[in-house]
């Protein structure tokens, strides 16, 4: 568990029955603003894309976790996705409701610690250009600019799009340095 502004969250590996809360934010056209796809229309959609997630942990190449608050209320999901050769893809979901109040820094030091504890040695991550709240909080975590260019998001759409590295993990959090 972490504390953030006097409230603790919880990380728990995400599982099928956490697609109905998903759904808060996939549902959410503006929450899903800056994401590859539009807003799902249906709870059905979102349970289909948990399944395609859940199949990605299941063959070992993502791991995900639902992040709550110490209640059981549901705040997001963070995950590690694309995991091979000491590397990893960090990517985080939170509730437009919880935005601008620590969350998405807490979970993502939460994945932080856990790509150290896998060796993992690079982190990656990608947003859209406009997203000016995602790139504060990567700047934040402590990742830098590696590009920008645009890339096509999904047949037909194109994007254009900030990529980002985290090197050396371990040191993020040896000392007192802490992100």
């Amino acid at each position: 568990m972490i504390s953030v502004q006097s409230q603790r969250i919880n990380f728990t590996p995400f599982a099928l029955g956490d697609a109905e809360e998903l759904f808060l934010i996939r549902g959410d056209a503006e929450a899903m603003r800056y994401w590859d796809w539009p807003a799902d229309k249906t709870r059905a959609e979102t349970g289909f894309v948990a399944r395609q997630m859940l199949e990605d942990v299941n063959a070992g190449g993502a791991r995900i976790w639902t992040v709550r608050l110490e209640s059981g209320d549901f705040i997001g999901i963070v995950d590690l996705s694309e995991i091979a050769n000491g590397e990893a893809d960090l990517g985080f979901m939170i509730r437009r409701d919880y935005w601008g109040k620590g969350f998405a820094f807490a979970a993502c030091t939460l994945a932080m610690l856990n790509a150290r504890a896998m060796n993992l040695r690079r982190l990656r991550a990608r947003i859209q250009a406009d997203n000016l709240r995602s790139r504060k909080l990567l700047l934040r975590l402590g990742f830098s600019t590696v590009e920008t260019r645009d890339m096509e998001v999904r047949p037909s759409v194109t994007k254009r799009c900030e990529f980002f590295a985290l090197d050396d993990i371990a040191a993020r959090f040896s000392g007192n340095r802490f992100p």
